[in-house]
C-alpha cells in the first residue's frame, strides 16, 4: 500500500494546511498563556510543528507495521508507546536545538522550554494519537474498498460462469437439430443441404464471437434471428411462414446477446415439428416508457404439444439469464390459448427498473 499522503498531492496539501492550523493555535497558546513574545511564539510553534509534520509522514510506516500485530493487543500498545516516545524525544531535540541556535531567541529559551514541557508532552501525545487514528482509518477504508472491489469482481466472474453454463446448454441443442436437418437433406436435396451448411456456418460464427454477458443492439439480434430462420426455411420450405412487426425506434435498444434465438427455436420446434400444416411465427417488438417488449407467437397443435412437451429447459435458461442480467424475475411471461403459444420478453433500457411500466 503506497503512502496515502506523500504520494497524493491533494492529501499532502490538506496535511500541510492541518499542521499550519495547529501551528497557529500553538502560537496563540504560547503568546497568551506563557507570555512568550509574538516572535518567539510564531517561530517556536512553526518549527516544532514543521518537524512534527515531517515525522508524522514517517509514522505511516509504523502504523502499517503495527497492523500485523493487531491479533496481539499487548504488542500493539507496546509498539505505539515506543513509537510515541521516540517521536516526542526526536521532536523535542530537533525543536529545542534549532530554536536555541537562533541568537535572538536563545537567551532564556531553556527556562521557557522547561516551563512548557508538560504542555508540549500532552499536545504531542494527542497529536500522535490523532495521526495514528487517521492512518488506521485510511488503511481500513482502503482495505474495505479493495474487498468490495474483489467481491464485485467475484460476483461478475460467477455471473459470467453461470451465463456460460446456460449458453452451453442452449447451443448444442440447436446444433443437434440443425445437423439432423442437414443429414436428412443430404439424401433428398443435396443443394439445400449445402445451402443450409453455409447458413449454419454464418450463424454459428456470430454466436461464438459473442461473450455470454454481452449486450447487443436489438437490430443485430433481429438480423441474427433472420439467419436462423433462413436455416429453418431451407428445412421446412413454404410450411414456415414468418411475419415481423418490429418498430424501427427499437433498433438501438440493448438486449443480452443471443437471447432471442432459443425463443424462436422453440416456436419452430413446437410449431412445425409437431404439425403437418403450415405454421405462422409472428415476431413483434415495440419500445415504450423505457422498456423494449418483444413477443414471439406461433401456432401449435395443442394435443401433440401435451404429448411431446419437454421439460422447458430453454425457457428456464432464458428466465435465468434475464434474472442474472437485470436482477429481476418478472421479465419473461408465457401464455397459450386456442392453438397459439406466446412468449413475451421485456428488456429494461437505460437502467429503468420501474415495475409499473412493464404492462
Amino acid at each position: 500500500m503506497i503512502h496515502p499522503i506523500a504520494n497524493n498531492r491533494r492529501n499532502l496539501v490538506m496535511y500541510a494546511v492541518f499542521w499550519a492550523l495547529i501551528a497557529l493555535m500553538h502560537s496563540f497558546f504560547l503568546f497568551h498563556f506563557y507570555n512568550a513574545s509574538i516572535y518567539l511564539a510564531i517561530v517556536d510553534s512553526t518549527l516544532f510543528n514543521l518537524f512534527y509534520g515531517l515525522i508524522g509522514l514517517g509514522l505511516w510506516y509504523a502504523v502499517k507495521f503495527s497492523q500485523m500485530e493487531m491479533n496481539n493487543i499487548g504488542n500493539l500498545i507496546l509498539n505505539h508507546l515506543s513509537a510515541a516516545s521516540i517521536t516526542l524525544v526526536v521532536l523535542f531535540l530537533f525543536g529545542y536545538y534549532s530554536i536555541n541556535s537562533i541568537p535572538v531567541l536563545n537567551e532564556g529559551y531553556k527556562e521557557f522550554f522547561n516551563s512548557t514541557l508538560i504542555w508540549r508532552v500532552i499536545t504531542g501525545v494527542m497529536e500522535y494519537i490523532l495521526i495514528v487514528l487517521v492512518y488506521y482509518l485510511i488503511m481500513y477504508y482502503t482495505n474495505f474498498m479493495e474487498k468490495i472491489t474483489m467481491e464485485s469482481e467475484l460476483k461478475t466472474n460467477v455471473k459470467v460462469a453461470e451465463l456460460n453454463a446456460l449458453k452451453s446448454q442452449i447451443n448444442p441443442h440447436f446444433l443437434f437439430n440443425s445437423l439432423n436437418s442437414i443429414s436428412a437433406l443430404t439424401v433428398t436435396e443435396s443443394k439445400k443441404a449445402q445451402e443450409m451448411v453455409l447458413k449454419l456456418s454464418d450463424f454459428l460464427r456470430f454466436s461464438i464471437s459473442e461473450k455470454p454477458d454481452a449486450m447487443r443492439q436489438f437490430s443485430e439480434e433481429v438480423d441474427n434471428i433472420s439467419k436462423y430462420l433462413d436455416i429453418e426455411k431451407v428445412r421446412f420450405g413454404e410450411r414456415l411462414i414468418i411475419k415481423k412487426d418490429i418498430s424501427k425506434k427499437c433498433n438501438d435498444a440493448k438486449i443480452p446477446s443471443l437471447i432471442l434465438q432459443p425463443i424462436v427455436e422453440n416456436a419452430v420446434k413446437h410449431g412445425l415439428s409437431e404439425s403437418l400444416d403450415n405454421v405462422e411465427i409472428r415476431i413483434t417488438a415495440d419500445c415504450f416508457q423505457g422498456f423494449l417488449k418483444v413477443q414471439v407467437e406461433n401456432d401449435f397443435d395443442e394435443h401433440e404439444h401435451k404429448i411431446k412437451s419437454g421439460n422447458g429447459i430453454g425457457l428456464q435458461n432464458i428466465a435465468q439469464r434475464l434474472k442474472l442480467t437485470f436482477g429481476r424475475e418478472d421479465l419473461l411471461s408465457v401464455g397459450k390459448e386456442h392453438g397459439k403459444f406466446l412468449v413475451t420478453l421485456t428488456f429494461p433500457q437505460n437502467g429503468n427498473n420501474d415495475t409499473r411500466n412493464i404492462n
